[in-house]
C-alpha cells in the first residue's frame, strides 16, 4: 500500500536526519505533528477525522511509535499522515521547491493551462475554490466525497468514485486520502488520466516519494514559518496564506 510505502520512506528520513517527535494534537480541522532534530524543527499536518476514531488513546511516544502503527484507527492514521508530511516538509526545508504564492491560484492555473473543455477533470474531495473557478472556465467538472453534510446535486457519493476516474482525463485527489487505502485503487482505475494530481494540505510530503506510482504532480503548503499555535486557533483560511509549490514526481 502507498501509506506503507510513505511510512518507510519517511522513517528512513527521520532516522538519516537524526529527528524525533516533538508533539503532536488532533485539532480541527488539522492534526498537526512536529518533529525536530534539536537545530531545526519542522512541522505537518493532515485533515483530522470528523466523528471517527479514537481522537483520546493515542499515546504515541516516538517517530517510530507513529509510523509503526498499523491500526485502522482514522485518528492514528491522520497522526501518521502529519508525521509522513512534518517530515517531508523538513526534506523541503532542506531542498526547497520553487515557491509560489498562493496554493489555490496556482492549482487552478496549472489545470486550466494543461486542460481543454473536452477533457473530463475528476476532483476526490471537494476542493471548493478551485473547483468553483474551473466551471467558471467552462471546464467539465465531476466531484465526489465522502462527506455526507456535503453531497449534493453537483458533489456526488464517493460510491461512485473509481467509476468517474476510469473515464478520467485529470484526477485531483485532496491529500486527506492518504489517511485511507482507497488511494491506491483509485490510481489503478486512472488508466487513462495524463495528470494525477494529490492536492491540498494533508499532502505536504516530499513529492519525490511518490515518484514511482502513477501520481504525476503533488500541490501543497510549504509550512517553515507556520507553528502550531496557529494551527491550534483553527484558522482554515488562514493556513492557505503559506507559500505553495507545486511539483513534479
Amino acid at each position: 500500500m502507498i501509506l506503507d510505502i510513505l511510512k518507510q520512506q519517511a522513517l528512513q528520513s527521520a532516522k538519516k536526519n537524526s529527528l524525533t517527535l516533538k508533539s503532536f494534537k488532533i485539532c480541527e480541522p488539522f492534526t498537526y505533528v512536529e518533529v525536530t532534530n534539536k537545530t531545526k524543527t519542522s512541522i505537518g499536518v493532515a485533515l483530522s477525522p470528523s466523528d471517527e476514531g479514537d481522537l483520546k488513546n493515542n499515546n504515541f511516544k516516538s517517530i517510530e511509535d507513529i509510523l509503526e502503527d498499523d491500526s485502522f484507527n482514522l485518528a492514528s492514521r491522520a497522526i501518521i499522515l502529519a508525521t509522513i508530511n512534518a517530515i517531508g516538509q523538513y526534506e523541503l526545508q532542506e531542498n526547497p521547491p520553487l515557491l509560489k504564492k498562493n496554493l489555490r491560484v496556482e492549482s487552478c492555473e496549472f489545470l486550466l493551462e494543461n486542460s481543454t473543455k473536452e477533457d473530463k477533470i475528476v476532483f476526490i474531495g471537494n476542493l471548493k475554490p478551485v473547483i468553483k473557478k474551473l466551471k467558471e472556465n467552462s471546464r467539465d467538472v465531476a466531484v465526489f466525497c465522502r462527506r455526507k453534510k456535503e453531497l449534493n446535486n453537483e458533489v456526488y457519493n464517493d460510491i461512485f468514485e473509481y467509476e468517474a476516474v476510469s473515464k478520467a482525463d485529470i484526477v485531483v485527489i485532496t491529500g486527506a486520502a492518504l489517511i485511507g487505502s482507497t488511494f491506491d485503487a483509485l490510481l489503478k482505475f486512472a488508466t487513462k488520466a495524463k495528470i494525477i494530481m494529490v492536492s491540498g494540505f494533508s499532502a505536504g510530503l516530499n513529492p519525490i516519494w511518490l515518484k514511482n506510482s502513477n501520481v504525476t504532480h503533488v500541490a501543497s503548503l510549504y509550512l517553515k514559518d507556520c507553528s502550531k499555535e496557529k494551527i491550534e486557533k483553527n484558522p482554515f483560511e488562514d493556513i492557505f496564506e503559506n507559500n505553495c509549490y507545486l511539483q513534479k514526481t
